[in-house]
């Protein structure tokens, strides 16, 4: 009998390497003394460095498994480095009491694979199991401060809507397989899915699957739940989810724009009709998250509201790719283009953020910045330059991602929603700035006292680097 089943295994190369080393990692947890603590530790930072290393310098076929998995992407690079200043952000965390280090570092390598299987699938089916394996790793890392009430609050809080998103995407999925027995068609196959815009069944399970993406990224009107989790999660954990748990969701939305071709189908009355939903949610996304940022005094709720509304302006980029497919070429690049400028600044923030005395940083608020460029000039530096690429102030690389977002929308003829994405950026400015002037003032002897590890100074500074450096390539390579 011949079998139809094909196991490319070089394909996963990365994710058998990180799935490896976690597995050793959690090995060495039990099997050795605490004495080895620091060993162990180290030999996990070796395995998801080694593991970035393999996904930069090794390829992968177009499709895999049957054709259910996808070829490399510039994600996997992008979750991997995540992973990698996750982790060593959370020294930081555990030098101030934190419990259980290596098993922490094994379950964000777990988190990763989850991510990056989640992006790469070409089956919704088994984009839902990769998805809801990540889900549960980010369930455990929100708690992990289990003395800190908090903390648990958090967790209890994206468990319950975690469920709700996995509860629709998975019914959206059925609505989809439904659709596929009527077509004749495996509509589950993102290659097929402009074939079942014919079918009223796949568009609600298609509408339902975007819906619990959106609750994914905390768009509107999903994104209740975030400023919550962000307060009590653990500060490397608020890190993991504004960046790579956020940039998996809105590269998934853009992989189902880009397999969509209303034209190919005769129905440009509902792409016109789709492209007013995302608009009007991308628009709502900013509003809400710019609005909500201005009232903010604690700066994990700050951070919280400010992912929110650059997950709006990554939606106007969607959105634009949805309306005008003629910037298909140029959607990638834009997109990790933010994603990397936005990287960069959060974790740049993060870890800033993570060097207060006390392991629980809930309650930490604006005025417990008050002096740190005085105190630190590298975490003062570091602070400003990030927070000014996230308000979008040149010649930093948070500007220019904006810029080019705004040429795509521009193209797309998405007028009006340009003016709010300029109208949101501008009013960012707002509280970026008064986080930014609270780090400049004298300090009154109130604040929590500043304790970084100085063996993570270098991490910061290339952090901060970063983001200056990707603004002036940007320069350079377009003459401006």
């Amino acid at each position: 009998m011949e079998n139809i089943t094909s196991f490319e295994w070089w394909a996963v190369a990365s994710e058998a390497s990180m799935v490896a080393f976690a597995t050793l990692t959690l090995f060495a947890c039990g099997a050795f003394s605490k004495s080895f603590a620091n060993w162990i530790s180290l030999f996990a930072i070796f395995g998801i460095t080694a593991t970035l290393a393999i996904e930069i310098l090794t390829t992968a076929p177009t499709f895999s498994f049957g054709g259910m998995l996808g070829g490399k992407s510039t994600f996997g690079v992008f979750v991997y480095a995540c992973a990698l200043l996750t982790a060593l952000m959370s020294f930081n965390y555990f030098t101030k009491g934190g419990k259980h280090r290596n098993e922490f570092f094994a379950v964000v390598m777990i988190c990763t694979v989850g991510l990056s299987i989640f992006v790469r699938a070409n089956n919704l089916m088994l984009a839902f199991v990769a998805l809801e394996c990540a889900t549960i790793c980010l369930y455990i890392l929100t708690a992990w401060s289990k003395n800190c009430g908090s903390s648990l609050e958090a967790s209890a809080k994206y468990i319950v809507i975690s469920g709700v998103s996995g509860a629709m995407m998975l019914m959206g999925i059925a609505f989809v397989y439904g659709a596929s027995m009527a077509t004749g068609r495996d509509l589950l196959c993102f290659e097929n899915f402009s074939m079942g815009l014919v079918n009223p069944i796949f568009i609600a399970g298609l509408a339902l699957i975007v819906g619990g993406s959106l609750f994914k990224i905390a768009s509107f009107p999903f994104q209740f739940w975030s400023p919550d989790v962000y307060q009590g999660a653990p500060t490397p954990v608020s890190a993991f989810f504004a960046v790579a748990s956020k940039g998996a969701g809105i590269v998934f939305l853009g992989k189902i724009c880009m397999s969509i071709d209303f034209a190919s189908m005769g129905l440009l009355a509902y792409q016109d009709k789709a492209v007013l939903v995302m608009s009007i949610i991308a628009g709502a996304t900013i509003i809400v998250g710019n609005l909500g940022g201005i009232t903010q005094i604690n700066t994990k709720r700050l951070t919280a509201f400010s992912g929110i509304s650059n997950a709006g302006y990554l939606l106007v980029l969607v959105t634009a790719l949805l309306k005008y497919r003629g910037i298909s070429g140029l959607f990638e690049p834009v997109l990790y283009f933010y994603l990397a400028s936005y990287m960069f600044a959060n974790y740049g923030i993060f870890f800033v953020m993570n060097s207060f005395q006390g392991i629980d940083d809930y309650d930490q608020t604006l005025a417990d910045y008050r002096g740190v460029m005085k105190k630190n000039p590298i975490m003062g530096g570091s602070l400003i330059v990030n927070l000014a690429s996230l308000a979008g102030i040149p010649p930093t690389a948070g500007f220019f991602g904006k810029v080019l977002i705004l040429i795509l929308a521009w193209y797309a003829q998405l007028y009006w929603l340009m003016g709010i994405m300029i109208l949101g950026s501008v009013v960012s400015i707002y509280y970026y700035f008064a986080w930014i002037r609270a780090s400049l003032e004298s300090p009154d002897g109130n604040e929590r006292k500043l304790e970084p590890l100085p063996f993570l100074y270098p991490t910061i500074l290339a952090l901060a680097i970063s983001t200056l450096l990707l603004g002036v390539v940007v320069l350079y390579k377009y003459g401006l």
